[in-house]
């Protein structure tokens, strides 16, 4: 990942984010406050960043002051330590972040995905340039999306993970559904599924050595 890449990301999508944190996240004084101590952060380990694995959510919850803060506020209401924490231990850490959708809103039942956004979201798969794509999609309207977009078919995995496999112009493109990653109604009896989903997800990706379309179907 080289810097002027980086710097696209930052300059033209304001949900993109990387799964780096830093050790008194979240803190204050926390590197995670100052937008551009941040930016230096990612920069500085840019050889920790692995942008062919994507954590996609729907949309941010509330106006973000900077770039590459999704998934990182300090704010204890969004649980973005909760989030870091199931990241890490699962193995993700590095994996490129951001949402489907840029549109703001506490309410995710508010917020309907469109193709216009699934474009969008592939131009910065294309900015990252990656010879394949794991994508791993945390609610239901995001996968369903997306697998509309490629006509994909759902087949299951283990601990209730759904699936698909496409081909994106020659570059493979996976794609799961797992559980949501908030902490509040139902979802809060997801939380320890989901660190299953996630563990068992980085053991399926990291363990192929290969990624043609036909060692996932």
């Amino acid at each position: 990942m080289d810097d002027q890449t980086l710097q696209r990301l930052k300059e033209g999508y304001p949900t993109a984010s990387w799964a780096l944190w830093s050790p008194t996240f979240p803190e204050d004084g926390c590197i995670e406050e100052d937008p551009e101590e941040l930016f230096e952060f990612v920069r500085n380990r840019k050889e920790q960043v692995r942008p062919s694995i994507v954590l996609l959510s729907l949309n941010p919850s509330t106006h973000m002051p900077a770039s590459f803060e999704n998934f990182h506020s300090t704010d204890p209401t969004h649980r973005n330590d909760q989030f870091r924490d199931i990241v890490v231990d699962s193995g993700l850490e590095g994996a490129y972040m951001t949402d489907l959708v840029e549109r703001v809103g506490a309410d995710s039942q508010e917020i309907e995905p469109t193709p216009d956004d699934v474009q969008h979201f592939l131009e910065q798969l294309e900015l990252l340039d990656q010879d394949h794509y794991h994508v791993i999609c945390f609610l239901e309207p995001v996968y369903q999306e997306l697998k509309a977009h490629f006509n994909g078919k759902t087949r299951s995995l283990q601990h209730e993970i759904l699936t698909f496999s496409a081909d994106w112009n020659g570059t493979p493109f996976h794609c799961y559904r797992v559980w949501f990653h908030a902490n509040w109604g139902t979802n809060r009896e997801k939380i320890a599924e989901l660190r299953k989903q996630l563990s068992y997800l980085h053991s399926k990706i990291t363990g192929s050595e290969t990624t043609t379309l036909s060692d996932w179907e």
